[in-house]
């Protein structure tokens, strides 16, 4: 089955236009927004449009809004929060997903190697044994799929670095309909062959590296996961 990107609402990609503005110092810190009569013309939409964009900007922390005054470009024109940008087919692909991916869980299971705690050991191994269960026990893939994004939730965690929390967590989301694709594939090849399912290996070998304290071995074990993962998913490994 292919996922098709959904289109980006008209709304944000007004929303990612101001921001690319503000972001290229056209509207500076402080700075007020032309009225939402002025945008929508400029734009060529309604002016509900504009309202909702500079809502999710507002949201985003990027702008602020006075009563009867506007908009302003706010104290943090970068923003408060993160959000992948808006692109004219609906942002991005499952592949530039998994590359994101790639990039911070390896750079998590080295961190979490070289800081977990005994706590955080013992929270990698709790989600390993539920994802297990879920599978083994009960043949619940949607369940074994969010245990293994509680998984690797375990081992950002681990890192102690909020941003790296956050940004695993942002990443699982996104990609959670695919990761449950992923365990439905292992699973019939385990049942076809006999072999026992792969990605149990792998995150063993990476749970064990972590609590090793083994920062090699640790990116090592993420980046044969993840290179395995990609390939369930039909990726470019």
């Amino acid at each position: 089955m292919t996922i098709l990107p959904r289109p980006a609402s008209l709304a944000s990609r007004i929303a990612q236009t101001l921001h690319d503005d503000i972001l290229a110092g056209r509207y500076g810190a402080g700075a007020r927004l032309p009225a939402e009569a002025s945008l929508a013309d400029t734009f060529g939409v309604s002016r509900p449009i504009v309202r909702e964009a500079i809502a999710q900007l507002k949201a985003d922390g990027v702008l602020v809004t006075r009563k009867g005054s506007g908009a302003y470009v706010s104290e943090t024109p970068g923003g408060q929060a993160w959000r992948v940008a808006s692109a004219p087919d609906g942002g991005p692909t499952l592949a530039q997903l998994f590359e994101l991916r790639r990039v911070v869980e390896t750079a998590c299971a080295e961190m979490a190697a070289q800081r977990r705690t005994d706590s955080d050991i013992d929270a990698i191994r709790a989600a390993l044994a539920v994802m297990h269960a879920q599978a083994d026990g009960h043949g619940d893939m949607p369940s074994a799929a969010a245990a293994d994004m509680a998984f690797h939730h375990a081992i950002a965690e681990a890192a102690h670095n909020p941003c790296f929390t956050g940004l695993t967590d942002f990443v699982g989301q996104q990609m959670l309909a695919a990761r449950q694709r992923a365990w439905e594939n292992t699973a019939r090849l385990s049942v076809t062959t006999g072999a026992p399912r792969a990605a149990d290996q792998e995150h063993a070998a990476l749970a064990e590296a972590i609590a090793a304290g083994d920062a090699a071995a640790a990116r090592h074990a993420a980046q044969q996961h993840l290179a395995a993962a990609a390939a369930r998913l039909g990726l470019p490994a």
